[in-house]
């Protein structure tokens, strides 16, 4: 027998004391709340993530402040989600970019083992059912900075968003963490308007 606490809200109370419910909402359910658009996503080095509809992979490199435009692949949209029974750790969010004309959503797969962040066409849904692999758990990097942050996996607990070199690119990559108050610098994502 499961013993796991599950919130329920009842709605109201029919003829004959029957009680109903709102909707049916699974315990891992996730309803948009509120977008933060056109974010820009710096790693420690102050080198800005792009995202390019020829790749489905984000990069992060050095970019002057004037090629920082709208479609650009460089301006971000943070999707938070009001949780549903999902635990209290911090916020869930969802990330979009737009580049071109097309919006491209991040998610994390997992390819023979290798744990990645890819990015896909189309817009965040505004209902999440169960783990999604669009959703990471916005965590402040360091305690009273809110500034600078990381991000783990919802559908792989214990990744987090991080920046690694690949070759000559800085890529964006989900990194493996076993304590969550480990202080990885690859990890800090500090976003501006």
């Amino acid at each position: 027998m499961n013993c796991e606490e599950v919130l329920v809200f009842a709605v109201c109370f029919g003829e004959n004391r029957e009680l109903y419910f709102e909707e049916v909402l699974e315990c891992d359910s996730l309803r948009k709340e509120q977008c933060i658009c056109h974010q820009i996503f710096r790693n420690i080095n102050s080198q800005i993530l792009v995202v390019r509809s020829d790749s489905n992979v984000g990069v992060f490199e050095s970019v002057a402040d004037q090629e920082v435009k709208r479609g650009s692949g460089m301006l971000f949209t943070i999707h938070y989600y009001a949780d549903m029974g999902v635990p209290e750790t911090g916020p869930a969010v969802a990330f979009s970019v737009q580049e071109g004309s097309k919006t491209y959503s991040m998610y994390c797969m997992d390819e023979g083992g290798k744990r990645m962040v890819r990015f896909r066409e189309g817009e965040p849904p505004k209902d999440i059912e169960g783990k999604s692999d669009i959703v990471f758990i916005q965590k402040l990097f360091t305690p009273g900075d809110g500034t600078s942050f990381k991000f783990e996996s919802w559908l792989m607990p214990g990744y987090f968003l991080a920046f690694a070199e690949e070759g000559s690119l800085i890529k964006l990559i989900l990194k493996s963490c076993v304590s969550g108050d480990e202080v990885d610098e690859t990890m800090k994502i500090h976003f501006e308007t």
